[in-house]
């Protein structure tokens, strides 16, 4: 009996010496950024616009802003020994859109299957104001898309072919919150369709957090 308990109590030891140590939280941004980061964007601290114009008589254009209503999207993030940031993804959904009235010769028109994906991966030098505090500005690579819908009817479209966009990244919090803002403005022309209506002005701007 007493060589019974001697051998319970052995295995007690063995297995408290073969227990491995719980690691330590991140301190800070700086070392949770060390491992990718997934954010969430928070679709009511996001939004953007973009301007839809039609070309009338007279060789005017007319229209107005469309702004976008986010539905979800994320972000990834890490960093380096160096300092730099690398934007390991981003992907942004939007609901469906309605084009102003007139802008397509009076049909009802929308825009729906509408994403911001990032094309490649940003990898850049940033500034880090504190271990808790970094910013970041650089331009990005990302693909715009969407369908278009005619009275109810899909409608032919091509996808912009978008030149690099610049953007600025803010990114704050502590080891265990982190809370980043990306503003996207990707000025001009980005598609048009027949010389009759055209699409300009992408504008984003988008809150997210861990």
């Amino acid at each position: 009996m007493r060589y019974a308990l001697f051998l319970l109590f052995l295995g007690f030891g063995c297995n408290t010496d073969l227990t491995e140590p719980t690691p330590e939280a991140p301190a800070s941004v700086r070392e949770r950024l060390q491992d990718q980061t997934r954010l969430l964007v928070d679709a009511g601290n996001s939004g953007g616009a973009i301007t839809a114009q039609r070309h009338v008589a007279g060789g005017d254009w007319m229209g107005g802003l469309v702004d976008l209503q986010i539905e979800n999207g994320e972000v990834l993030l890490s960093s380096d020994a160096n300092n730099a940031l690398t934007l390991d993804g981003l992907q942004v959904t939007f609901e469906d859109l309605q084009i102003p009235p007139g802008v397509f010769g009076g049909k009802d028109a929308k825009m729906t299957h509408v994403r911001v994906d990032l094309r490649n991966e940003l990898r850049a030098a940033a500034n880090w104001v504190s271990d808790n505090e970094v910013h970041l500005e650089a331009s990005l690579d990302i693909a715009l898309s969407w369908s278009l819908t005619l009275d109810g009817s899909p409608a032919p479209l091509g996808s912009p072919k978008l030149p690099l966009v610049p953007v600025t990244l803010v990114v704050t919090g502590s080891g265990d919150h982190v809370d980043a803002e990306l503003r996207v403005h990707a000025p001009g022309e980005l598609w048009s369709w027949a010389d009759l209506v055209k699409l300009s002005e992408f504008q984003l701007i988008l809150g997210a957090s861990l």
